[in-house]
């Protein structure tokens, strides 16, 4: 999913983000675990466009993934939020559940962490 340069600025500087502006996957390079409770928070707490509630999410994912795997981790209990946004407005963010899902990949070694549960998304 390409997100818009103009969402990502504004985002950056909302969310005091290492932005730089050379980034050419934004979620992922500026993914940081410590802050997805920060990340929801911002979610839940601002009138959203369209675009920028993909984008945070985006970002949300990334970082969630980053912090199943430096704590060898399959969940905890801020994955019930994440999933409560993704099946609350899933058509904004189906193409990210269908990414995250890897749903045409069977060997398990070829999966991110946060796979399985994103493929649980209903």
């Amino acid at each position: 999913m390409i997100l818009k340069k103009e969402i990502i600025e504004q985002l950056s500087k909302e969310l005091s983000l290492p932005y730089t502006g050379i980034e050419q996957d934004w979620d992922i390079e500026m993914a940081d675990s410590n802050r997805i409770d920060d990340f929801l928070e911002f979610y839940h707490q601002n009138d959203l466009s369209t675009d920028k509630k993909v984008a945070v999410i985006s970002l949300i994912l990334a970082s969630y993934e980053d912090f199943l795997n430096e704590n060898d981790l399959e969940i905890d209990d801020r994955w019930n939020k994440i999933k409560f946004i993704l099946e609350s407005e899933r058509l904004i963010f189906n193409d990210l559940i269908k990414y995250w899902s890897l749903s045409n990949e069977v060997e398990e070694d070829n999966l991110f962490r946060i796979t399985l549960l994103m493929r649980n998304i209903k």
